[in-house]
C-alpha cells in the first residue's frame, strides 16, 4: 500500500499547530492591584485558559490580593513572606521574607515586581527568583499597593505620605505629605495620579513632580482606590458614599448614597456603562457610570472589603462571611458560590480581592489558603474543612459508640 507523503505531510503540519495552540494558552495577565494602572479590575480574557482546582495553605493569614504574571500567581502574607506560586498546581517557586506583615498587593512590570511592607520598605525584586534589587524605606508601614509607570513606582504610607521612586534605582524622585495615614492605592492615569487619604480627601498629583492638580474632601476617611473611566474619577468614601469627580477640576459630577462605609474600590465595565462595588453591610451595587443611577442591587447580608473582579458577563466578590460569590453582572442574580467550609461564617474571612484569569479563578483567605476555581465549570477544590467535619463526624460516632457501652454496662451490672 502506497504513502501519500503529501496527505501526510499535511496532517503533520496541523497537528504541530494544534499542539502549538496548546502550549501557547497562557494566563492572563492581572499584574497588579485591579489588574491594571487606572484600576477597572476588567481584562479582556481568554476563557479557553483554565488551570486545576487547587488549595495550598501559606501558614499565615493573607489580606492581599494576588496578581498573576507569566503563569505564576505572586501574594503576600500577614507573617511577612511574599509568594511565587505556579498558577497551574500551587507549588511554590520561590518565597522572599520581609520583616512586616504584607497587606497591599503587589505590581508586575518588565520582569520586576514591587510591594511594600509593614516594615515600611517599598521592595524591587525579580520575578523570575524573588532576588532583591533594591528596597526604599518610607516614614511608616506600607499598606498601601504600588501603581507603576515608565519611570516611578507611587505607593502611600502610613505616614500621610505619597512616595514616587525611581524604578532604575529605588531612588526618592519626589514625595507629597497628607494629613493622615493612605490605605487607599494610587492609580496613575494621563501623567496624574490619584490617591485617597484618611484625611477624607482623594488628591489628584501630577506624576512628574508631585505637585498638586486638584483635591476633593469628603465626609470620611478614602481607603477605597480611585477608578478611572469616561474622563471621571470613581472611589468610595467612609462617608457611605461613592462619588464621580471630573478627572480635569476634581468637581463632584454625582454621588450615591450607599447607607454604609464604602471601603472597597470600585469596579468598572465601560463597555456596558456599569460601575460594581461593595458596602460594610453586605449589599453590591450596579450603577450606571455616566449619573450614578442605580441598575440593581442584592443584598447579600456580609461585609464586603474587598473588590469585585469583572469576568465574561459575570462579577465575582468575597465575604467576611468566607463567601466567594458570582452574579450575573447585567441583573444581580446569583451564578455560582463557593465556600471553602460550606456554611457561612464558620469559615475565615476573605478580605481580598478575587483574581480571574481564563476560566481560572483565584481567591486568597484569612486562613492563609490560596484557592483556584475553575469558573467554565463552576468547580472548586475540596477544602481542608471537608477533612475537618469528616474527622468531627468519626469523634462523634465513636463518642456515641463509647457512651453506648457504658450505659448498657451500667445496665447489665444493676441486672
Amino acid at each position: 500500500m502506497k504513502l501519500n507523503y503529501t496527505k501526510l505531510g499535511i496532517i503533520l503540519i496541523i497537528l504541530c499547530m494544534v499542539m502549538g495552540s496548546f502550549t501557547s494558552l497562557s494566563a492572563a495577565e492581572w499584574p497588579m492591584f485591579q489588574g491594571n494602572p487606572r484600576h477597572t479590575g476588567y481584562l479582556s480574557q481568554d476563557s479557553s485558559f483554565s488551570t486545576q482546582t487547587w488549595t495550598v495553605n501559606l501558614g499565615s493569614p493573607i489580606l492581599t490580593s494576588p496578581v498573576i504574571c507569566g503563569d505564576k500567581l505572586y501574594v503576600g502574607t500577614e507573617n511577612g513572606v511574599l509568594y511565587s506560586l505556579d498558577a497551574q498546581n500551587g507549588n511554590q517557586s520561590w518565597t522572599y521574607e520581609t520583616k512586616g506583615p504584607i497587606e497591599s498587593s503587589p505590581a508586575i512590570s518588565e520582569d520586576v515586581l514591587y510591594f511594600g511592607s509593614d516594615d515600611g520598605y517599598l521592595y524591587s525584586n525579580n520575578v523570575v527568583d524573588g532576588t532583591n534589587n533594591w528596597k526604599f524605606k518610607a516614614g511608616d508601614s506600607i499598606k498601601s499597593s504600588p501603581a507603576i509607570d515608565s519611570t516611578k513606582v507611587y505607593v502611600g504610607s502610613d505616614d500621610g505620605s505619597v512616595y514616587a521612586i525611581n524604578r532604575n534605582d529605588g531612588s526618592l524622585a519626589w514625595q507629597f505629605k497628607t494629613n493622615e495615614s493612605i490605605r487607599s492605592s494610587p492609580t496613575v492615569s494621563g501623567g496624574v495620579v490619584y490617591v485617597g487619604s484618611d484625611d477624607d480627601k482623594m488628591y489628584a498629583l501630577y506624576a512628574d513632580n508631585g505637585s498638586l492638580k486638584w483635591d476633593y474632601t469628603t465626609g470620611d476617611d478614602v481607603r477605597s482606590s480611585a477608578s478611572i473611566a469616561q474622563d471621571k474619577v470613581f472611589f468610595g468614601s467612609n462617608d457611605d458614599q461613592v462619588y464621580a469627580l471630573n478627572i480635569e477640576n476634581g468637581t463632584e459630577e454625582w454621588s450615591y448614597n450607599t447607607g454604609a462605609p464604602v471601603i472597597s474600590s470600585p469596579s468598572l465595565d465601560e463597555r456596558q456603562s456599569t460601575l460594581y462595588v461593595g458596602t460594610e453591610k453586605g449589599k453590591l451595587y450596579a450603577l450606571d457610570i455616566r449619573d450614578g443611577l442605580k441598575k440593581w442591587d442584592v443584598k447579600i447580608g456580609s461585609a464586603m472589603n474587598g473588590t469585585p473582579s469583572i469576568y465574561g458577563n459575570n462579577i465575582a466578590i468575597g465575604t467576611q462571611s468566607g463567601e466567594m460569590l458570582t452574579f450575573n453582572k447585567f441583573t444581580g442574580n446569583s451564578v455560582w458560590n463557593y465556600n471553602p467550609a460550606y456554611i457561612p461564617n464558620i469559615g475565615a474571612s476573605i478580605s481580598s480581592s478575587p483574581v480571574t484569569s481564563g476560566g481560572s479563578l483565584f481567591m486568597a483567605s484569612l486562613d492563609g489558603n490560596i484557592y483556584s476555581l475553575n469558573t467554565n465549570h463552576q468547580e472548586g477544590p475540596t477544602s481542608i474543612y471537608t477533612y475537618y467535619y469528616i474527622v468531627s463526624i468519626i469523634i462523634i460516632i465513636c463518642l456515641g459508640v463509647g457512651v453506648k457501652k457504658v450505659l448498657e454496662r451500667r445496665n447489665n451490672k444493676k441486672e
